[in-house]
């Protein structure tokens, strides 16, 4: 480094001689530990952090460049991927960590290996009457567009059915082995299909 140059240590950029003395007398100086850790919140606006120290939003923004973090139009690219991941369905979640590519779509979508794929909730329902009586778990027909649906279960299970297979507006199936499958009107049994990952495809990464 030439030794017209100076390093501040506590704001972690370089200045020539002359702007490192004045540099060392500024409030941005006192405060640099402040201002870079709230740099390093990705979700904090450059408007914010100014407020909150003194300085104009413009100062800010040049502040964030010299200590090498994204402009602010990145960091709230970033932010919203943040808040997705946080906001995320636990079918999604579970992909990631089997190894599954997730590309998050909204909150209740995403592509997992290339494949548009839909989280809902199963619940519990009871079918007939008396010592006909039966408790079953039911799901609704998703709406929309979507390759895979995955349906929550009450143990934590998922329910994994491919589009072809939700041809029905509203179903029941027995999780456990029984004689009494489903309902009477239905034929569709989809024991097989609860924890079926293999429908995604392989996993494209290690776990």
């Amino acid at each position: 480094m030439p030794n017209s140059m100076r390093y501040c240590q506590t704001c972690r950029f370089q200045l020539d001689k002359r702007g490192f003395k004045r540099h060392t007398l500024s409030a941005i100086h006192r405060k640099g530990k402040l201002i870079r850790a709230m740099l390093e919140r990705n979700c904090i606006t450059h408007a914010e952090i100014a407020r909150r120290i003194g300085l104009t939003r413009e100062r800010v923004r040049q502040l964030a460049l010299q200590m090498g973090f994204a402009a602010g139009r990145s960091r709230h690219a970033i932010c919203r991927m943040e808040r997705r991941r946080k906001a995320m369905p636990e079918f999604f979640v579970q992909a990631q960590k089997r190894g599954f590519e997730v590309e998050l779509l909204g909150t209740r979508n995403a592509y997992i290996n290339g494949k548009l794929c839909i989280q809902r909730k199963a619940c519990w329902h009871d079918v007939g009457r008396g010592e006909y009586k039966y408790t079953y778990l039911s799901i609704r027909q998703p709406g929309g567009r979507f390759d895979i649906c995955a349906w929550k279960l009450p143990d934590g299970r998922f329910l994994i059915l491919p589009k072809k297979l939700t041809g029905f507006r509203q179903t029941t199936f027995n999780p456990e082995e029984s004689e009494h499958l489903g309902t009477a009107s239905s034929s569709h049994y989809y024991r097989q299909h609860i924890e079926r990952w293999s429908l995604l495809g392989r996993p494209r990464r290690s776990k």
